[in-house]
């Protein structure tokens, strides 16, 4: 039997509801993906994902695990000025790993239904 290898989204969306897709302010041609939070502590922060990789193992579970890098392109002025917590923190590191799982999901999935649609007109 083959492991589930599609990742464990919840059914609530973070897309639009705690991030959007954002072109990179610095860059408006840059084709990294870029995601504004816009929710929670870290409301306004412009943030670019790069250098994605799966590990090459399955977990026992089937999961596989994956790493990523980020930079803050863009931050609100005041967020120094808040007092944000190391939970928080983890929490806002751990919804961009979600965020990002989710957009490659959706890719993937727009991808197969454009495929499916070119396959039943030829």
């Amino acid at each position: 039997m083959m492991p589930n290898l599609a990742p464990k989204i919840s059914k609530s969306k973070l897309k639009d509801n705690w991030f959007q897709l954002v072109s990179n302010p610095d860059d408006p041609h840059d084709k990294n993906i870029c995601v504004q939070v816009i929710d929670g502590p870290f409301a306004h922060v412009i943030v670019q994902y790069k250098n994605f990789k799966t590990h090459p193992e399955l977990n026992n579970d089937g999961s596989l695990d994956c790493d990523f890098e980020y930079d803050i392109i863009m931050a609100p002025h005041n967020i120094g000025e808040k007092d944000i917590t190391d939970g928080e923190g983890e929490v806002f590191e751990k919804r961009l790993g979600e965020a990002l799982i989710e957009l490659l999901w959706e890719t993937a999935e727009n991808e197969n239904r454009i495929s499916n649609t070119k396959e039943s007109t030829t």
